[in-house]
């Protein structure tokens, strides 16, 4: 009898793990079977799908959209990826990406974006505007934050730009012996950081003039971010004991971004109960709109007030450092730029934003550079009813992935990709195909902060252009950091000259 229990208990101990991955393998090949149409490489393992394939690329300092870059090029415009059970469409088309984003009224995919909101379980940016995946919701809490955003409003912050903007500018200028190299990354970090809590949330944070280091809640932005990009990196890290500590720096550093917002709230709230005065900013609109609106769930307001501190410090800060690298390394644009800045505001000091609006080689200057270097450089939808991508017949539900990176560097839609040309962006020329180009996004999903951070970002880099000279550290690295944002490796560490010295 006891060998009989044994032979018993020895065969469950095989039968279970058996029978588990065998219900696991039947559940992959019929996922999968709905995709076997659509091409995509080979993969590595029946079980992870790509996973180990992605993981060579980091190996070799790349990051994901380089690997959909590679993949488009070989297999076409649409590609599936499978990352263990969940499939990813990747498309370059043009009218799939029309259909995806503005005509076709697809949601958000809730596989990447729920996980985003909720990092390793601790709330992130939760159900903000950036993240909420309920379409009808998000329409009607975009319709209550429109008018937070409207040209007549940022009009309204010309003059804080600019005395925001010019405490970096004298900071440089103090600076400007031709031999202090100058993380320009960390120093736009700090300005837009200033930018966004004074402007947006009546903060006085005061990172240029008293910071020599990162604040708190700069680093917390950092490894916020940079957690979201070692999640998408590795999806199994929250199993690993090696990671754990990590894990939980991350969490704290969300914990501390949502105790600064909900602060802010709470002060400003009392502030307009009290009946004092309070500056017309997004805080006081967002609080406002509680006010006015009780059914809105107090933590969504915390994750929107995340999401536009995020966006307004991160994604300004990396696009204005890659600009930097860009027009340094083509003294030919930097010195068109130089002129007209010269030619429209002269020496005056103060910019305007009518000035901004009449520097045409200043956009074009920002929108290539946007081009190759696009901060947010990826979107996902989940399309709501079965379409077709290129005769490819995509099955209702699917998470599909579009970039900006990836198809404003496939020669077919741009011409030389890797050059940095402004002139594509000349308006007389309309050089540029439909579709093909969307930083900020398309449709009704694009990004609601875009015209704030255009005029900031123009603001301050013709002020840059208007007052110094400069030079890139010769050990600069120019290679693209993945960290939820593409930003510049390196720091973007520059020397100054004054122009009239």
């Amino acid at each position: 009898m006891m060998a009989l229990s044994w032979l018993f208990i020895s065969g469950c101990v095989i039968a279970v793990p058996v029978c588990a991955l065998t219900a696991v393998s039947i559940y992959l090949i019929s996922v999968r079977k709905k995709y076997s149409h659509i091409p995509g490489p080979p993969r590595d393992s029946f079980f992870l799908g790509h996973i180990p394939t992605f993981q060579k690329y980091l190996k070799q300092g790349k990051f994901f959209s380089e690997m959909a870059i590679e993949f488009i090029r070989k297999y076409g415009h649409v590609v599936k990826i499978e990352m263990a059970e969940r499939i990813i469409v990747i498309t370059a088309d043009p009218q799939s990406i029309r259909e995806l984003m503005i005509t076709g009224n697809h949601s958000k995919s809730k596989a990447a974006y729920e996980k985003l909101g909720f990092l390793f379980g601790e709330r992130f940016i939760g159900k903000g505007l950036a993240a909420e995946t309920d379409q009808k919701v998000w329409v009607w809490r975009r319709a209550l934050m429109n008018p937070c955003f409207q040209k007549s409003y940022i009009k309204g912050l010309e003059s804080a730009f600019n005395t925001e903007i010019d405490l970096l500018i004298n900071k440089l200028a103090g600076l400007a012996d031709g031999k202090t190299q100058i993380s320009m990354l960390e120093e736009f970090n700090h300005l837009t950081l200033d930018v966004i809590g004074k402007i947006g949330f009546g903060m006085q944070m005061n990172n240029v003039e008293n910071r020599t280091e990162p604040s708190e809640y700069t680093k917390a932005i950092k490894l916020a971010l940079g957690g979201v990009s070692a999640f998408l990196r590795d999806p199994f890290m929250k199993f690993k004991y090696s990671q754990w500590k990590y894990i939980a720096d991350v969490k704290k550093a969300m914990k501390t971004l949502r105790v600064l917002s909900k602060q802010s709230f709470d002060e400003r709230k009392k502030q307009i109960e009290r009946g004092d005065y309070t500056p017309d900013d997004i805080l006081n609109f967002l609080v406002k709109m509680k006010l006015e609106n009780p059914e809105l769930d107090g933590e969504v307001i915390l994750d929107d007030i995340t999401t536009f501190f995020l966006a307004g410090q991160e994604t300004s800060a990396n696009l204005l450092s890659f600009a930097m690298i860009c027009l340094w390394q083509n003294k030919d644009v930097l010195e068109r730029l130089k002129a007209e800045v010269s030619d429209v505001v002269g020496d005056k000091h103060y910019i305007s934003i009518e000035d901004i609006n009449k520097m045409e080689y200043l956009d074009m200057v920002i929108k290539e550079t946007l081009r190759l270097y696009p901060p947010a450089s990826n979107t996902f939808r989940e399309n709501k009813t079965d379409i077709e991508i290129q005769g490819y017949k995509i099955p209702a539900g699917t998470s599909i992935m579009m970039s900006t990176f990836v198809s404003s560097r496939l020669e077919e839609f741009f011409p030389d990709p890797l050059k940095f040309d402004p002139e594509r962006f000349n308006p007389a020329e309309n050089r540029i195909l439909s579709y093909t180009y969307f930083p900020f996004m398309l449709g009704p999903r694009s990004c609601i902060g875009k015209d704030f951070g255009v005029i900031e970002a123009k603001m301050i880099l013709s002020k840059i252009v208007q007052r110094f000279n400069f030079e890139m550290d010769p050990n600069q690295s120019f290679d693209i950091e993945e960290s939820a944002t593409l930003k510049p490796k390196g720091g973007a560490f520059c020397s100054f000259t004054l122009c009239d010295s």
